[in-house]
């Protein structure tokens, strides 16, 4: 192992995501001393993060002065790792430093669920009695499971004026500066902080093309451009132009849109992450048309990113594949058999609270967001979905798993993984009968390697030992069990609601200490898709040739 270049390369990383931060500071600054709010300040806090992330760059940088410049696969996935981990440890900074949240453990689990777009989080108003400054616990029960009742604090303490009434209590009480990092992470993390710096760092040019596939998903990767920097740069590109659309249509269908809400909501729509900026999340608009945009840009971002560039080049004809169609296909059915579920089904808003009976249209509207927002992996919510008919619940897990298509920022299996799947066990069947027929592995006209569909195999068994494995843990941790098999399924599928206990109206503060940290490992394993993490963990990988 090239341990020099590996910890050269980290600290001119930790460097430029030390530049990053330099964003949001300008935000907490413009907060603090222009717009003035009632909000808790954070401009220390972001002065500190820097701090950090520019002490640890120096140190690497001092460890890997005497690095040749030369690194191989094996340098490659430790260097995605350790980003990943040192990335998340900064950009956890932030919530803990201006106070937002004071366990260490709710911080990493906050920052790698908006890094690995997955949208869980902890942030949940504190509770007082009235006319007390005394916290009480929530008390959640799975109405499922009646006999497990969840004792829990609050994380987020309210705004108060000065007569001690509170002005904002839950996610509004965050400091406007963490909350837009809180989005932009996604934003970051959708293409990748790794494929990011492909694009500005020449030394990761030697082993670009591996780094790019490690955190490009799917099982098939695809280079738009002959050179590995020209292709994360023309992807990046692609993203900021995409993400100045949505901010666009945000504002143009809604008068009343917030600057700043509209780049947070296109941060985490447009990565599918889902994270919010107010309480009701995306029901405290109350405009259909945002939905719709929000909506739209769900599946844009969940499509396969080289597609738009075949499109803008004239090659139309590349849409027809049928992992898109699938895709398609998936999306409409799902959509279709949520809606014919909730219609005549009780409605509640985001705190719980009945709202009456769905109708045909309000059916549509709501089971269509939901179900979408489940396939793609962004997790936004407008009610309360926990308390859906349990056969909504059942469709929307289902899509949770399937995902949407390769290349793009969406989180789950993948729709091509199930065609491949389809693909192999059809000419396992047609061999029993024809044993002598050469069968290739296709999609479409593409033919892929063998190799390939024996990845796709293990990678399907993989989801199934850790759903499994993750679910079993949770159970031990004093968890019920349909709230754990959801919240796995969230974790590994990178989508930030569940059902039970870990319903939109809770938030995951309900969860102990070590089932954050089991959440947040689950999180980056289904983010990098298993493989590259199971390496570091694996004996041979450190053993020096």
């Amino acid at each position: 192992m090239r341990y020099k270049e590996v910890s050269k390369i980290i600290g001119k990383l930790l460097f430029y995501f030390s530049l990053i931060l330099i964003i949001p500071l300008l935000i907490a600054l413009y907060f603090q001393f222009v717009y003035k709010t009632p909000h808790p300040n954070s401009t220390l806090a972001f002065l500190k993060t820097i701090l950090v992330s520019l002490i640890l760059s120096g140190i690497f940088l001092y460890f890997g002065k005497k690095a040749t410049g030369v690194f191989f696969r094996r340098e490659s996935v430790l260097i995605v790792v350790l980003m990943w981990v040192l990335a998340t440890f900064v950009s956890g900074l932030p919530f803990y430093f201006s106070n937002t949240l004071n366990n260490p453990i709710d911080c990493v689990f906050e920052s790698i669920s908006g890094l690995t777009t997955t949208g869980s989080t902890v942030m949940c108003p504190k509770l007082f009695e009235p006319n007390s400054t005394n916290p009480k616990p929530y008390s959640v029960k799975n109405p499922h499971y009646p006999e497990k009742n969840y004792i829990f604090y609050g994380t987020i303490s309210p705004v108060r004026d000065a007569s001690g009434a509170i002005l904002y209590h839950g996610v509004e009480a965050v400091s406007k500066a963490v909350l837009f990092w809180r989005s932009f992470i996604q934003w970051l993390g959708g293409l990748g902080i790794v494929v990011l710096f492909l694009t500005i760092l020449p030394a990761l040019a030697v082993g670009g093309k591996f780094l790019l596939q490690a955190e490009m998903t799917g099982p098939v990767k695809e280079s738009i451009a002959p050179r590995i920097k020209e292709t994360a740069s023309l992807l990046w590109k692609l993203y900021l132009g995409l993400t100045i659309i949505e901010v666009f249509f945000l504002i143009l269908t809604n008068e009343k849109m917030p600057i700043l809400d509209a780049f947070c909501i296109t941060f985490s729509n447009l990565s599918t992450g889902g994270y919010a900026i107010r309480n009701d999340s995306i029901g405290s608009y109350h405009n259909y048309l945002t939905e719709w945009v929000i909506i739209v840009f769900m599946f844009v971002g969940s499509i396969n990113f080289a597609l738009y560039f075949h499109c803008l080049r004239g090659k139309f004809f590349r849409i027809y594949e049928p992992d898109f169609f699938l895709f398609v296909a998936v999306i409409i059915i799902g959509s279709a058999l949520v809606v014919f579920k909730l219609i005549g089904a009780e409605s509640y808003s985001l705190e719980g609270a009945k709202t009456g009976v769905y109708t045909v249209s309000k059916a549509i509207r709501e089971g269509t967001f939901h179900a979408i927002s489940a396939q793609t992996s962004t997790g936004f919510v407008t009610t309360d979905i926990a308390k859906w008919p349990f056969a909504t619940q059942l469709f929307m897990l289902l899509l949770m798993f399937i995902g949407g298509m390769s290349g793009a920022t969406c989180g789950g299996i993948k729709t091509s993984r199930f065609y491949i799947l389809y693909k192999i066990l059809k000419n396992k069947i047609e061999e029993i009968f024809r044993p002598s027929t050469v069968r290739p592995l296709k999609i479409g006209k593409k033919e892929i390697p063998m190799s390939t569909g024996v990845t796709v195999l293990a990678f399907f068994s993989l989801v199934a030992f850790f759903t499994v494995l993750g679910t079993v843990f949770f159970i031990f941790a004093q968890i019920d069990s349909e709230t754990s098999v959801s919240s796995v399924a969230c974790m590994l599928n990178n989508i930030g609601f569940a059902f039970g206990a870990g319903g939109p109206a809770t938030s995951f503060a309900f969860m102990g200490g070590f089932s954050k940290i089991l959440s947040s490992f689950l999180m980056l394993l289904g983010r990098l898709e298993y493989f590259i993490i199971l390496l570091v963990f694996a004996p041979i990988f450190w053993k020096i040739k």
